[in-house]
């Protein structure tokens, strides 16, 4: 440990502070202890955060049951965006929670489709919870930390780092009663990553098809094929299977 920890622990407090973030840990009401039980089970290859820095006005304890994920290519095609955009619309319509990663593309479409219909939606993000990233998404992430809530497992002034966005998957994937995935690769990247942490936590996942022409496709159809999701052409699906699945 730093020698000096005492003291950057008090400068993190103080800069949360100054752009009205907060820090929750484990012994607060309002820590998901349900939520993230899974994360510290033998066979699961994380652990659960030891706190989380939070910016926004919801809380974490308003939709632990009532939270979907929704995730899928940063490089998406219009057809994919559309697709996030009503699916999350459908969510929000019926008092559910939008979890998603503030990326750009199915992310970015999927905070929209809340925000857009007054609903609740969280960003788990890889980076201090001081920084809006990607840059170009700052309007959008304002919004949310103005609406909904915007999480993060690292203190301010962290950089954006490749096994950040890795480990932020298990998070975005434990909030959520589900995961649902619109386009995306067949082997790496992060939807593939929050897809196989879905299956280490229990979490069903349903994917969306796509043209079979477009690369983009890759990762739902592979993940339908081989077993490990879901088909869905509507976000209906989803709740009438989470409502008639008992212990997700």
């Amino acid at each position: 440990m730093p020698a000096n920890l005492a003291d950057q622990a008090a400068r993190d407090l103080e800069r949360a502070a100054a752009i009205g973030a907060r820090l929750l840990t484990r012994d607060e009401p309002e820590w998901p202890t349900t939520r993230f039980a899974g994360l510290d089970a033998p066979q699961v290859r994380g652990h659960a955060p030891v706190a989380l820095w939070l910016r926004g006005p919801a809380r974490l304890d308003s939709f632990a049951e009532h939270a979907v994920a929704v995730v899928g290519a940063r490089a998406a095609t219009d057809y994919g965006q559309r697709v996030a955009y009503d699916i999350t619309g459908y969510f929000a319509e019926r008092g559910w929670t939008v979890v998603s990663g503030g990326a750009f593309g199915i992310d970015a479409s999927a905070h929209r489709g809340a925000l857009v219909r007054s609903a609740t939606t969280v960003a788990v993000t890889a980076t201090g919870i001081d920084r809006y990233y990607p840059t170009g998404n700052q309007r959008l992430l304002e919004q949310i930390t103005a609406e909904g809530l915007m999480v993060s497992e690292y203190p301010p002034q962290t950089p954006a780092t490749r096994d950040q966005f890795l480990q932020r998957n298990r998070i975005t994937v434990a909030l959520s009663r589900a995961v649902v995935i619109v386009e995306g690769g067949r082997v790496r990247g992060g939807t593939a990553d929050t897809a196989r942490w879905a299956r280490e936590l229990a979490r069903p996942v349903f994917a969306v098809p796509g043209p079979i022409t477009s690369a983009a496709s890759g990762g739902p159809h592979a993940l339908i094929r081989d077993g490990h999701a879901r088909l869905i052409t509507h976000a209906a699906r989803v709740i009438d299977d989470l409502h008639t699945t008992p212990g997700i």
